[in-house]
Protein backbone atom coordinates (compact mmCIF):
# COMPACT_ATOMS: atom_id res chain seq x y z
CA UNK A 1 0.00 0.00 0.00
CA UNK A 2 1.30 3.45 -0.91
CA UNK A 3 2.43 5.82 1.82
CA UNK A 4 1.09 8.67 -0.31
CA UNK A 5 -2.67 8.44 -0.92
CA UNK A 6 -4.27 9.88 -4.05
CA UNK A 7 -5.50 13.45 -4.14
CA UNK A 8 -9.26 13.47 -4.59
CA UNK A 9 -11.15 16.58 -5.63
CA UNK A 10 -14.75 16.96 -6.74
CA UNK A 11 -16.98 19.78 -7.86
CA UNK A 12 -20.56 20.20 -9.05
CA UNK A 13 -20.73 22.04 -12.36
CA UNK A 14 -23.75 23.61 -13.99
CA UNK A 15 -23.72 21.43 -17.09
CA UNK A 16 -24.91 18.00 -18.20
CA UNK A 17 -22.26 15.25 -18.36
CA UNK A 18 -21.92 15.52 -22.13
CA UNK A 19 -21.20 19.25 -21.92
CA UNK A 20 -19.03 18.89 -18.79
CA UNK A 21 -16.87 16.26 -20.52
CA UNK A 22 -16.57 18.36 -23.68
CA UNK A 23 -15.58 21.48 -21.73
CA UNK A 24 -12.93 19.57 -19.78
CA UNK A 25 -11.41 17.92 -22.86
CA UNK A 26 -12.12 19.76 -26.13
CA UNK A 27 -12.32 23.06 -24.27
CA UNK A 28 -9.20 22.57 -22.15
CA UNK A 29 -7.39 25.53 -23.67
CA UNK A 30 -10.27 27.86 -22.87
CA UNK A 31 -10.14 27.44 -19.11
CA UNK A 32 -6.76 26.02 -18.07
CA UNK A 33 -4.96 28.90 -16.25
CA UNK A 34 -1.67 28.94 -18.15
CA UNK A 35 -1.30 32.65 -17.53
CA UNK A 36 -1.58 31.94 -13.81
CA UNK A 37 1.56 29.85 -13.85
CA UNK A 38 0.01 26.42 -14.32
CA UNK A 39 2.12 25.26 -17.24
CA UNK A 40 5.63 24.62 -18.52
CA UNK A 41 6.01 27.71 -20.75
CA UNK A 42 3.00 29.71 -19.52
CA UNK A 43 2.77 31.83 -22.68
CA UNK A 44 1.07 29.65 -25.26
CA UNK A 45 -1.84 27.21 -25.33
CA UNK A 46 -2.72 23.72 -24.17
CA UNK A 47 -5.05 21.13 -25.69
CA UNK A 48 -5.90 17.46 -26.00
CA UNK A 49 -4.42 16.50 -29.37
CA UNK A 50 -3.62 13.14 -30.93
CA UNK A 51 -4.23 11.21 -27.73
CA UNK A 52 -1.96 13.48 -25.70
CA UNK A 53 -2.14 16.70 -23.72
CA UNK A 54 0.22 19.17 -25.37
CA UNK A 55 1.29 22.67 -24.39
CA UNK A 56 2.59 24.83 -27.24
CA UNK A 57 4.61 27.93 -26.44
CA UNK A 58 4.35 31.12 -28.47
CA UNK A 59 7.79 30.43 -29.97
CA UNK A 60 6.76 26.96 -31.20
CA UNK A 61 8.22 24.80 -28.44
CA UNK A 62 6.05 21.90 -27.28
CA UNK A 63 5.74 20.05 -24.00
CA UNK A 64 3.74 16.84 -23.69
CA UNK A 65 1.95 16.82 -20.35
CA UNK A 66 0.55 13.30 -20.62
CA UNK A 67 -0.99 10.54 -22.72
CA UNK A 68 -4.66 9.54 -22.64
CA UNK A 69 -5.15 6.07 -21.15
CA UNK A 70 -8.96 6.04 -20.92
CA UNK A 71 -11.44 7.85 -23.11
CA UNK A 72 -15.08 7.06 -22.34
CA UNK A 73 -17.25 10.11 -23.11
CA UNK A 74 -19.19 11.42 -21.39
CA UNK A 75 -18.31 9.41 -18.29
CA UNK A 76 -14.54 9.38 -17.85
CA UNK A 77 -11.13 10.40 -19.11
CA UNK A 78 -7.76 9.34 -17.68
CA UNK A 79 -4.20 10.20 -18.61
CA UNK A 80 -0.62 9.96 -17.51
CA UNK A 81 0.68 13.22 -16.07
CA UNK A 82 4.21 14.61 -16.36
CA UNK A 83 4.27 18.37 -17.19
CA UNK A 84 7.91 19.40 -17.37
CA UNK A 85 9.19 15.82 -17.08
CA UNK A 86 9.87 12.83 -19.32
CA UNK A 87 7.08 10.32 -19.87
CA UNK A 88 8.92 7.79 -17.71
CA UNK A 89 8.30 10.06 -14.71
CA UNK A 90 4.52 10.20 -14.97
CA UNK A 91 1.88 10.10 -12.29
CA UNK A 92 -1.78 9.36 -13.12
CA UNK A 93 -4.96 11.43 -13.30
CA UNK A 94 -8.52 10.18 -13.73
CA UNK A 95 -11.59 12.39 -14.10
CA UNK A 96 -15.16 11.09 -14.00
CA UNK A 97 -18.44 12.85 -14.83
CA UNK A 98 -21.64 11.71 -13.11
CA UNK A 99 -25.10 13.19 -13.62
CA UNK A 100 -26.49 14.91 -10.51
CA UNK A 101 -29.88 16.27 -11.51
CA UNK A 102 -29.32 19.17 -13.93
CA UNK A 103 -25.66 19.33 -12.87
CA UNK A 104 -22.65 17.03 -13.12
CA UNK A 105 -20.47 15.79 -10.28
CA UNK A 106 -16.89 15.92 -11.55
CA UNK A 107 -14.36 13.86 -9.58
CA UNK A 108 -10.61 14.10 -10.11
CA UNK A 109 -8.18 11.55 -8.66
CA UNK A 110 -4.42 12.11 -8.90
CA UNK A 111 -2.18 9.19 -7.87
CA UNK A 112 1.24 7.65 -8.48
CA UNK A 113 3.36 9.86 -6.22
CA UNK A 114 6.17 7.30 -5.87
CA UNK A 115 7.55 8.37 -9.25
CA UNK A 116 8.70 11.72 -7.80
CA UNK A 117 12.06 12.26 -6.11
CA UNK A 118 10.20 13.81 -3.19
CA UNK A 119 6.70 12.29 -3.23
CA UNK A 120 5.48 14.17 -0.18
CA UNK A 121 6.51 17.56 -1.56
CA UNK A 122 5.02 16.82 -5.01
CA UNK A 123 1.75 15.70 -3.48
CA UNK A 124 1.61 18.79 -1.26
CA UNK A 125 2.17 21.08 -4.24
CA UNK A 126 -0.60 19.48 -6.29
CA UNK A 127 -2.91 19.45 -3.29
CA UNK A 128 -2.61 23.23 -3.30
CA UNK A 129 -2.82 23.58 -7.08
CA UNK A 130 -5.71 21.36 -8.10
CA UNK A 131 -8.43 23.35 -6.28
CA UNK A 132 -7.41 26.47 -8.23
CA UNK A 133 -7.41 24.63 -11.54
CA UNK A 134 -10.74 22.92 -10.88
CA UNK A 135 -12.16 26.27 -9.84
CA UNK A 136 -11.30 27.73 -13.25
CA UNK A 137 -12.96 24.74 -14.91
CA UNK A 138 -16.14 25.05 -12.84
CA UNK A 139 -16.31 28.79 -13.48
CA UNK A 140 -15.96 28.27 -17.21
CA UNK A 141 -18.65 25.57 -17.24
CA UNK A 142 -21.02 27.89 -15.40
CA UNK A 143 -20.97 30.65 -18.00
CA UNK A 144 -24.45 31.21 -19.43
CA UNK A 145 -24.90 30.05 -23.00
CA UNK A 146 -21.57 28.21 -23.16
CA UNK A 147 -23.09 25.34 -25.11
CA UNK A 148 -26.40 26.70 -26.44
CA UNK A 149 -24.95 28.07 -29.67
CA UNK A 150 -25.03 31.73 -28.60
CA UNK A 151 -21.96 33.81 -29.46
CA UNK A 152 -20.41 37.10 -28.40
CA UNK A 153 -18.39 38.92 -31.05
CA UNK A 154 -15.92 41.65 -30.12
CA UNK A 155 -13.37 43.82 -31.91
CA UNK A 156 -10.12 44.62 -30.11
CA UNK A 157 -8.59 47.86 -31.38
CA UNK A 158 -4.87 48.00 -30.59
CA UNK A 159 -2.69 51.11 -30.68
CA UNK A 160 0.72 52.02 -29.22
CA UNK A 161 0.56 52.03 -25.43
CA UNK A 162 1.98 54.39 -22.81
CA UNK A 163 5.40 52.71 -22.79
CA UNK A 164 5.69 52.07 -26.52
CA UNK A 165 9.01 53.12 -28.06
CA UNK A 166 8.95 56.53 -29.73
CA UNK A 167 11.24 55.35 -32.50
CA UNK A 168 11.33 52.10 -34.41
CA UNK A 169 8.65 49.50 -34.93
CA UNK A 170 6.43 48.00 -32.26
CA UNK A 171 7.03 44.64 -33.89
CA UNK A 172 10.74 44.83 -33.02
CA UNK A 173 10.09 45.36 -29.32
CA UNK A 174 10.67 42.11 -27.33
CA UNK A 175 7.40 42.69 -25.49
CA UNK A 176 5.46 42.23 -28.73
CA UNK A 177 5.99 38.47 -28.30
CA UNK A 178 3.44 38.67 -25.49
CA UNK A 179 0.83 39.89 -27.95
CA UNK A 180 1.65 37.08 -30.37
CA UNK A 181 1.34 34.58 -27.51
CA UNK A 182 -2.07 36.05 -26.66
CA UNK A 183 -3.25 35.58 -30.25
CA UNK A 184 -2.02 31.97 -30.18
CA UNK A 185 -4.03 31.34 -27.01
CA UNK A 186 -7.14 32.88 -28.54
CA UNK A 187 -6.72 30.69 -31.62
CA UNK A 188 -6.26 27.51 -29.58
CA UNK A 189 -9.32 28.41 -27.50
CA UNK A 190 -11.39 28.73 -30.67
CA UNK A 191 -11.98 32.47 -30.14
CA UNK A 192 -9.81 34.06 -32.82
CA UNK A 193 -11.47 35.03 -36.09
CA UNK A 194 -8.91 37.44 -37.55
CA UNK A 195 -6.03 39.69 -36.50
CA UNK A 196 -3.61 42.05 -38.16
CA UNK A 197 -2.24 45.60 -38.44
CA UNK A 198 -4.22 48.47 -39.89
CA UNK A 199 -2.72 49.51 -43.19
CA UNK A 200 -3.40 53.23 -42.74
CA UNK A 201 -2.18 53.77 -39.16
CA UNK A 202 1.30 52.97 -37.90
CA UNK A 203 1.33 50.70 -34.85
CA UNK A 204 -2.44 50.10 -34.91
CA UNK A 205 -4.21 46.82 -35.42
CA UNK A 206 -7.46 44.97 -34.97
CA UNK A 207 -8.38 41.55 -33.59
CA UNK A 208 -11.81 39.96 -33.96
CA UNK A 209 -12.85 37.43 -31.32
CA UNK A 210 -15.91 35.18 -31.24
CA UNK A 211 -16.61 33.90 -27.72
CA UNK A 212 -18.96 31.05 -26.92
CA UNK A 213 -22.10 32.13 -25.07
CA UNK A 214 -24.10 35.32 -24.85
CA UNK A 215 -23.08 38.20 -22.61
CA UNK A 216 -19.33 37.51 -22.70
CA UNK A 217 -18.19 41.11 -23.23
CA UNK A 218 -16.82 41.34 -19.68
CA UNK A 219 -14.84 38.15 -20.17
CA UNK A 220 -13.47 39.53 -23.45
CA UNK A 221 -12.32 42.69 -21.65
CA UNK A 222 -10.46 40.60 -19.07
CA UNK A 223 -8.81 38.54 -21.81
CA UNK A 224 -7.78 41.61 -23.79
CA UNK A 225 -6.40 43.58 -20.84
CA UNK A 226 -4.97 40.92 -18.52
CA UNK A 227 -4.12 37.93 -20.70
CA UNK A 228 -2.23 40.00 -23.31
CA UNK A 229 1.18 40.68 -21.76
CA UNK A 230 1.90 43.43 -24.31
CA UNK A 231 -1.19 45.32 -23.14
CA UNK A 232 -0.59 44.64 -19.45
CA UNK A 233 3.01 45.83 -19.89
CA UNK A 234 2.07 49.07 -21.61
CA UNK A 235 3.45 48.35 -25.07
CA UNK A 236 -0.06 48.31 -26.51
CA UNK A 237 -3.33 49.89 -25.49
CA UNK A 238 -6.62 48.21 -26.35
CA UNK A 239 -10.22 49.27 -26.80
CA UNK A 240 -12.79 46.47 -26.66
CA UNK A 241 -15.86 47.08 -28.81
CA UNK A 242 -18.94 44.87 -29.20
CA UNK A 243 -19.18 43.55 -32.77
CA UNK A 244 -22.55 42.87 -34.35
CA UNK A 245 -22.42 40.31 -37.16
CA UNK A 246 -25.20 40.79 -39.68
CA UNK A 247 -24.10 38.15 -42.16
CA UNK A 248 -21.78 35.15 -41.96
CA UNK A 249 -20.79 32.36 -44.31
CA UNK A 250 -21.03 29.82 -41.49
Amino acid sequence: MSDYPPIRREVLVDARPEAAFKIFTAGLGRWWPLAGGFGVYKDGAVAFAGGQIIERAADGREAVWGTVTRWEPPGAVAFTWHPGYEAERASRVEVTFTAAGPQTLVRLIHSGWEIFDDPAAARAEYEQGWPTVIGYYAGHAARPGEDDGALTWVALLHRPGPSAPREGSLFDDPRFAGHVAFLHRMREAGYLVAAGPLADEDGAGMTILRLHGAGQLGHAVLLATRDDAAVAGGLLSVTVRPWQVMMSSG
